[in-house]
């Protein structure tokens, strides 16, 4: 008896710590939070061009919503992706208002566990955008 009981004392502690041991499991930040942290300040909380920085700038913050419909009808999923990175904007772009993203992401996916790197943190804000676009009338 004492011996199945030092058995099964072993066998719980054992499993205690496999699990006490392990890594917990990483869930990457999604797109409607690194855009709420990230976009929405300008961009505004639904991506209308209307966020509290907005009133401040010189320049338009555009309606992230109607980027579908300012495309005939299809969301311009690598020109997003290009300007948010932002590391290789062509000059005949103009200047930019917009803060570089790429370089931000890329370096709060190497120092917190679970951020992403900046392609993955760019494809979730195109994948939030692209859930908010507005139909067209």
């Amino acid at each position: 008896m004492i011996g199945a009981m030092r058995l099964l004392v072993g066998l719980l502690l054992a499993v205690w710590l496999m699990v006490g041991c392990s890594p917990e499991p990483v869930v990457l930040i999604s797109g409607a939070e690194t855009f709420a942290t990230h976009c929405a300040s300008c961009h505004g909380p639904r991506a209308e061009g209307d966020g509290p920085v907005a009133a401040t700038m010189n320049v338009t913050v555009p309606n992230l919503r109607t980027l579908s419909q300012r495309n005939h009808g299809q969301f311009p999923t690598d020109a997003v992706a290009s300007y948010i990175d932002g590391r290789s904007l062509p000059i005949a772009h103009g200047t930019r208002s917009m803060p570089v993203w790429g370089g931000v992401f890329d370096t709060t996916g190497r120092l917190i566990e679970g951020a992403g790197n900046s392609k993955q943190r760019i494809d979730s804000v195109i994948d939030y955008l692209r859930g908010l676009q507005v139909q067209a009338n």
